[in-house]
Protein backbone atom coordinates (compact mmCIF):
# COMPACT_ATOMS: atom_id res chain seq x y z
CA UNK A 1 0.00 0.00 0.00
CA UNK A 2 1.73 3.10 -1.00
CA UNK A 3 2.24 6.39 1.22
CA UNK A 4 -0.19 9.55 1.06
CA UNK A 5 1.69 12.14 -0.35
CA UNK A 6 3.47 14.30 2.48
CA UNK A 7 4.32 17.95 1.49
CA UNK A 8 7.16 19.23 3.18
CA UNK A 9 7.82 23.27 3.06
CA UNK A 10 11.30 24.00 2.67
CA UNK A 11 12.01 27.53 3.66
CA UNK A 12 15.89 27.83 2.75
CA UNK A 13 16.75 25.72 -0.38
CA UNK A 14 20.88 26.41 -0.06
CA UNK A 15 21.09 24.71 2.83
CA UNK A 16 19.64 21.29 1.46
CA UNK A 17 21.36 21.90 -1.93
CA UNK A 18 24.47 22.31 0.15
CA UNK A 19 23.86 19.32 2.08
CA UNK A 20 23.40 17.42 -1.04
CA UNK A 21 26.30 18.69 -2.91
CA UNK A 22 28.46 18.38 -0.08
CA UNK A 23 27.66 14.27 -0.76
CA UNK A 24 27.46 14.80 -4.14
CA UNK A 25 31.75 14.11 -4.00
CA UNK A 26 30.44 10.42 -3.41
CA UNK A 27 27.51 10.13 -5.85
CA UNK A 28 27.46 8.80 -9.66
CA UNK A 29 24.73 9.71 -12.48
CA UNK A 30 24.53 6.64 -13.77
CA UNK A 31 25.44 3.38 -11.50
CA UNK A 32 24.35 0.46 -8.92
CA UNK A 33 21.50 2.25 -6.59
CA UNK A 34 23.94 2.63 -3.85
CA UNK A 35 26.12 4.74 -6.34
CA UNK A 36 23.52 7.32 -7.49
CA UNK A 37 20.57 7.26 -4.17
CA UNK A 38 21.37 9.47 -1.14
CA UNK A 39 19.43 8.51 1.97
CA UNK A 40 17.33 11.39 3.71
CA UNK A 41 16.52 10.65 7.18
CA UNK A 42 16.58 11.46 10.69
CA UNK A 43 17.74 15.00 9.65
CA UNK A 44 20.72 13.67 8.05
CA UNK A 45 21.81 13.39 4.10
CA UNK A 46 24.00 10.42 3.80
CA UNK A 47 25.35 8.74 0.13
CA UNK A 48 27.74 6.09 0.61
CA UNK A 49 29.01 4.21 -2.37
CA UNK A 50 30.23 0.48 -0.49
CA UNK A 51 33.99 2.50 0.12
CA UNK A 52 33.26 6.33 0.78
CA UNK A 53 30.56 7.56 2.62
CA UNK A 54 29.43 11.26 3.36
CA UNK A 55 27.22 12.91 5.79
CA UNK A 56 25.70 16.59 6.22
CA UNK A 57 22.88 17.30 8.58
CA UNK A 58 19.86 18.65 6.73
CA UNK A 59 16.93 20.50 8.40
CA UNK A 60 14.04 18.91 6.48
CA UNK A 61 12.30 16.05 8.26
CA UNK A 62 12.24 13.35 4.92
CA UNK A 63 12.16 10.01 4.87
CA UNK A 64 13.45 8.80 1.56
CA UNK A 65 16.24 7.54 -0.77
CA UNK A 66 16.03 10.08 -4.02
CA UNK A 67 18.48 9.93 -6.64
CA UNK A 68 20.79 12.86 -5.52
CA UNK A 69 22.64 13.92 -8.86
CA UNK A 70 18.84 14.63 -10.11
CA UNK A 71 17.64 16.10 -6.80
CA UNK A 72 20.44 18.70 -6.99
CA UNK A 73 19.96 19.56 -10.57
CA UNK A 74 16.07 19.73 -9.64
CA UNK A 75 16.84 22.23 -6.63
CA UNK A 76 19.03 24.32 -8.98
CA UNK A 77 16.32 25.24 -10.48
CA UNK A 78 14.32 26.32 -7.70
CA UNK A 79 13.84 30.23 -6.30
CA UNK A 80 14.05 30.09 -2.51
CA UNK A 81 9.76 29.06 -2.42
CA UNK A 82 9.39 25.65 -2.71
CA UNK A 83 8.15 22.35 -1.15
CA UNK A 84 9.36 18.59 -1.04
CA UNK A 85 6.45 16.12 -1.40
CA UNK A 86 6.95 12.37 -0.84
CA UNK A 87 4.62 10.96 -3.38
CA UNK A 88 5.84 7.14 -2.43
CA UNK A 89 8.39 5.31 -1.84
CA UNK A 90 9.52 5.10 -5.43
CA UNK A 91 8.95 9.44 -6.11
CA UNK A 92 10.14 12.90 -4.65
CA UNK A 93 8.05 15.92 -6.01
CA UNK A 94 9.48 19.03 -5.94
CA UNK A 95 7.75 22.77 -7.12
CA UNK A 96 8.76 25.66 -7.44
CA UNK A 97 6.79 28.58 -9.04
CA UNK A 98 6.01 27.27 -12.56
CA UNK A 99 8.55 24.97 -11.96
CA UNK A 100 7.94 21.20 -10.98
CA UNK A 101 10.32 17.69 -11.31
CA UNK A 102 9.64 14.57 -9.83
CA UNK A 103 12.56 12.65 -8.83
CA UNK A 104 13.04 8.83 -8.62
CA UNK A 105 13.57 7.52 -5.17
CA UNK A 106 14.58 3.84 -3.55
CA UNK A 107 12.90 2.04 -0.79
CA UNK A 108 15.08 3.42 1.82
CA UNK A 109 15.05 -0.53 3.52
CA UNK A 110 16.98 -0.94 0.45
CA UNK A 111 19.84 1.70 0.73
CA UNK A 112 22.82 0.66 3.31
CA UNK A 113 23.11 3.42 5.63
CA UNK A 114 26.52 4.62 7.09
CA UNK A 115 27.74 6.30 10.49
CA UNK A 116 30.32 8.51 11.41
CA UNK A 117 33.55 6.98 13.74
CA UNK A 118 33.30 9.34 16.82
CA UNK A 119 35.65 12.34 16.65
CA UNK A 120 38.50 12.15 19.03
CA UNK A 121 41.06 13.55 17.61
CA UNK A 122 41.55 17.33 16.34
CA UNK A 123 42.84 18.11 12.82
CA UNK A 124 43.39 20.93 10.57
CA UNK A 125 43.33 21.31 6.95
CA UNK A 126 47.08 20.69 6.97
CA UNK A 127 45.56 17.22 6.56
CA UNK A 128 43.99 17.79 2.90
CA UNK A 129 46.44 20.02 1.90
CA UNK A 130 49.16 17.35 2.84
CA UNK A 131 47.31 14.08 0.95
CA UNK A 132 46.06 16.56 -1.71
CA UNK A 133 50.21 17.19 -2.39
CA UNK A 134 51.48 13.70 -1.96
CA UNK A 135 48.06 11.29 -3.49
CA UNK A 136 48.47 12.58 -6.93
CA UNK A 137 50.69 9.16 -6.96
CA UNK A 138 48.11 7.15 -6.00
CA UNK A 139 45.67 5.04 -8.36
CA UNK A 140 42.18 4.16 -7.56
CA UNK A 141 42.90 1.26 -10.37
CA UNK A 142 46.05 0.00 -8.81
CA UNK A 143 45.82 -3.79 -7.23
CA UNK A 144 48.54 -3.53 -4.56
CA UNK A 145 47.52 -1.43 -1.26
CA UNK A 146 50.68 0.29 -1.78
CA UNK A 147 50.18 2.11 -5.17
CA UNK A 148 46.06 2.33 -4.18
CA UNK A 149 46.51 4.81 -1.33
CA UNK A 150 47.87 7.68 0.61
CA UNK A 151 49.57 6.26 4.07
CA UNK A 152 48.52 8.27 7.56
CA UNK A 153 51.97 7.64 8.95
CA UNK A 154 51.57 9.52 12.13
CA UNK A 155 52.81 13.68 11.85
CA UNK A 156 52.88 13.07 8.02
CA UNK A 157 51.37 10.69 4.97
CA UNK A 158 53.04 9.19 2.08
CA UNK A 159 52.40 8.14 -1.46
CA UNK A 160 53.92 6.15 -3.49
CA UNK A 161 53.90 4.75 -7.56
CA UNK A 162 56.72 2.57 -7.18
CA UNK A 163 58.84 5.34 -9.37
CA UNK A 164 58.80 7.78 -6.85
CA UNK A 165 57.42 8.30 -3.40
CA UNK A 166 56.85 11.44 -1.44
CA UNK A 167 56.13 12.32 2.03
CA UNK A 168 54.52 15.33 3.67
CA UNK A 169 54.61 16.80 7.06
CA UNK A 170 51.66 17.84 8.64
CA UNK A 171 52.67 18.25 12.25
CA UNK A 172 49.66 16.57 13.44
CA UNK A 173 49.33 14.60 16.16
CA UNK A 174 47.27 11.34 14.17
CA UNK A 175 47.89 7.35 14.08
CA UNK A 176 50.10 5.81 11.92
CA UNK A 177 49.87 2.93 9.91
CA UNK A 178 46.56 3.33 8.18
CA UNK A 179 46.15 3.80 4.38
CA UNK A 180 43.33 5.74 2.93
CA UNK A 181 41.91 4.90 -0.67
CA UNK A 182 42.80 7.33 -3.66
CA UNK A 183 38.81 7.16 -4.03
CA UNK A 184 38.92 8.68 -0.54
CA UNK A 185 41.51 11.06 -1.05
CA UNK A 186 40.07 12.56 -3.79
CA UNK A 187 36.78 13.01 -2.09
CA UNK A 188 38.46 15.07 0.75
CA UNK A 189 40.44 16.79 -1.26
CA UNK A 190 37.31 18.57 -3.30
CA UNK A 191 35.43 19.43 0.13
CA UNK A 192 35.95 23.40 0.81
CA UNK A 193 34.86 23.61 4.12
CA UNK A 194 37.08 23.31 7.46
CA UNK A 195 38.57 20.11 9.14
CA UNK A 196 38.18 19.86 13.05
CA UNK A 197 38.14 16.06 13.74
CA UNK A 198 39.19 12.77 13.16
CA UNK A 199 37.97 9.40 14.35
CA UNK A 200 38.38 5.92 13.39
CA UNK A 201 37.95 2.17 14.18
CA UNK A 202 39.35 -1.37 12.91
CA UNK A 203 38.28 -1.18 9.59
CA UNK A 204 37.18 2.72 9.35
CA UNK A 205 37.67 6.04 9.81
CA UNK A 206 35.85 9.70 9.60
CA UNK A 207 37.17 13.19 8.80
CA UNK A 208 34.68 15.76 10.82
CA UNK A 209 33.80 19.37 9.40
CA UNK A 210 33.12 22.11 11.24
CA UNK A 211 29.53 22.25 10.53
CA UNK A 212 28.82 18.85 11.70
CA UNK A 213 29.29 17.42 8.56
CA UNK A 214 31.62 14.25 7.54
CA UNK A 215 33.49 11.79 4.93
CA UNK A 216 34.17 8.32 6.34
CA UNK A 217 36.25 5.82 4.35
CA UNK A 218 36.22 1.96 4.67
CA UNK A 219 40.49 0.74 5.21
CA UNK A 220 42.40 -1.68 3.62
CA UNK A 221 42.57 -4.72 5.25
CA UNK A 222 46.51 -5.09 4.25
CA UNK A 223 49.46 -3.13 5.67
CA UNK A 224 52.06 -1.02 4.04
CA UNK A 225 55.69 -2.10 3.94
CA UNK A 226 58.22 -0.86 5.53
CA UNK A 227 59.29 2.48 3.10
CA UNK A 228 61.42 4.36 6.07
CA UNK A 229 64.84 3.19 4.19
CA UNK A 230 64.03 4.54 0.92
CA UNK A 231 62.93 7.84 2.57
CA UNK A 232 65.84 8.05 5.23
CA UNK A 233 68.90 7.13 3.13
CA UNK A 234 72.15 9.85 2.59
CA UNK A 235 71.70 12.32 0.27
CA UNK A 236 74.14 15.15 -0.49
CA UNK A 237 71.43 17.40 -1.04
CA UNK A 238 72.26 21.33 -2.70
CA UNK A 239 69.84 23.89 -3.80
CA UNK A 240 67.95 23.36 -7.26
CA UNK A 241 69.27 25.69 -9.83
CA UNK A 242 66.87 28.25 -10.66
CA UNK A 243 66.38 27.61 -14.27
CA UNK A 244 66.53 24.07 -14.20
CA UNK A 245 62.36 23.71 -14.59
CA UNK A 246 62.72 26.22 -17.48
CA UNK A 247 65.31 23.89 -18.73
CA UNK A 248 63.38 20.82 -18.62
CA UNK A 249 60.27 22.53 -20.30
CA UNK A 250 62.53 23.58 -23.21
CA UNK A 251 63.53 20.09 -23.60
CA UNK A 252 60.57 17.99 -22.69
CA UNK A 253 58.23 18.39 -25.59
CA UNK A 254 60.96 16.78 -28.04
CA UNK A 255 61.27 13.49 -25.42
CA UNK A 256 59.96 10.22 -27.61
CA UNK A 257 59.90 7.83 -24.52
CA UNK A 258 58.78 10.49 -21.60
CA UNK A 259 62.42 10.84 -20.18
CA UNK A 260 65.20 13.52 -19.67
CA UNK A 261 68.82 12.50 -20.01
CA UNK A 262 72.02 14.39 -18.77
CA UNK A 263 75.60 15.17 -19.47
CA UNK A 264 77.59 17.80 -17.39
CA UNK A 265 75.69 20.97 -17.04
CA UNK A 266 73.56 20.12 -20.15
CA UNK A 267 69.53 18.54 -20.36
CA UNK A 268 68.77 16.34 -22.88
CA UNK A 269 65.69 15.01 -24.62
CA UNK A 270 67.59 11.99 -25.93
CA UNK A 271 70.27 10.08 -24.81
CA UNK A 272 72.49 10.96 -27.87
CA UNK A 273 72.93 15.23 -27.81
CA UNK A 274 72.71 15.23 -31.02
CA UNK A 275 69.16 14.54 -31.54
CA UNK A 276 66.23 16.21 -30.18
CA UNK A 277 66.96 19.37 -28.14
CA UNK A 278 69.43 20.10 -25.16
CA UNK A 279 69.72 22.73 -23.08
CA UNK A 280 72.31 24.49 -20.53
CA UNK A 281 72.16 24.54 -16.82
CA UNK A 282 74.32 24.23 -13.84
CA UNK A 283 75.54 21.76 -11.04
CA UNK A 284 73.76 19.02 -13.61
CA UNK A 285 75.47 15.85 -13.19
CA UNK A 286 76.27 13.38 -16.24
CA UNK A 287 74.56 9.92 -16.53
CA UNK A 288 71.09 10.66 -15.29
CA UNK A 289 67.46 9.41 -16.54
CA UNK A 290 64.71 10.64 -14.90
CA UNK A 291 60.35 10.63 -15.84
CA UNK A 292 59.77 14.32 -16.79
CA UNK A 293 56.32 13.34 -15.08
CA UNK A 294 57.75 12.86 -12.07
CA UNK A 295 60.05 15.62 -12.35
CA UNK A 296 57.06 18.39 -12.92
CA UNK A 297 55.05 16.67 -9.82
CA UNK A 298 57.91 17.98 -7.75
CA UNK A 299 58.32 21.13 -9.43
CA UNK A 300 55.89 22.81 -6.71
CA UNK A 301 57.94 21.42 -4.06
CA UNK A 302 61.94 20.86 -4.39
CA UNK A 303 64.36 23.52 -3.04
CA UNK A 304 67.58 21.13 -2.50
CA UNK A 305 68.38 18.53 -4.57
CA UNK A 306 70.49 15.22 -4.93
CA UNK A 307 70.53 14.39 -8.23
CA UNK A 308 72.37 10.95 -8.47
CA UNK A 309 72.12 9.20 -4.82
CA UNK A 310 72.83 5.92 -4.19
CA UNK A 311 69.94 3.49 -5.09
CA UNK A 312 69.32 0.28 -3.19
CA UNK A 313 71.70 -1.71 -6.01
CA UNK A 314 75.09 -0.72 -6.65
CA UNK A 315 73.93 -0.29 -10.34
CA UNK A 316 71.13 1.66 -9.21
CA UNK A 317 70.97 5.67 -8.21
CA UNK A 318 68.05 7.56 -7.29
CA UNK A 319 67.08 11.44 -7.13
CA UNK A 320 66.41 12.11 -3.31
CA UNK A 321 64.46 16.05 -3.04
CA UNK A 322 63.48 17.96 0.02
CA UNK A 323 61.38 21.29 0.24
CA UNK A 324 58.95 22.86 2.31
CA UNK A 325 57.00 20.22 4.34
CA UNK A 326 58.02 17.60 1.77
CA UNK A 327 60.83 15.20 0.86
CA UNK A 328 61.00 12.13 -1.64
CA UNK A 329 62.66 9.71 -4.29
CA UNK A 330 62.31 9.24 -7.79
CA UNK A 331 64.16 6.07 -8.85
CA UNK A 332 66.55 6.39 -11.80
CA UNK A 333 67.18 4.16 -14.85
CA UNK A 334 69.79 1.36 -14.06
CA UNK A 335 73.54 2.46 -14.81
CA UNK A 336 75.01 1.18 -17.93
Amino acid sequence: MSRAPRSKPTANKSSLLTALEFCSVVSEKTGAPYETHIGLRNNWAIAFNGIVAAGSPIVEDLHCCPHNLMLIEALSKCDENFSLTQLDNGRLSIKSGKFKAVVPCLDPELMQNAFPDPNIAPITNAFKEAVEAVGVLASENAQHVLTASVLMNGPSVISTNRVMIMEYWTGLDLPSGIPLPKQFVAALVKQKKNLIGFGFSNNSATFHFEDGCWIKTQLYSDEWPDVSKILNREANLWSIDAGFYKALDAVAAFSEDGNVYSDLNLLMSHADSAIGATHECAGIPKGFVYPIKQLKIIQPHVQKIDWMANGVHDSSYCLVFQGGNMRGVISGRQKQ
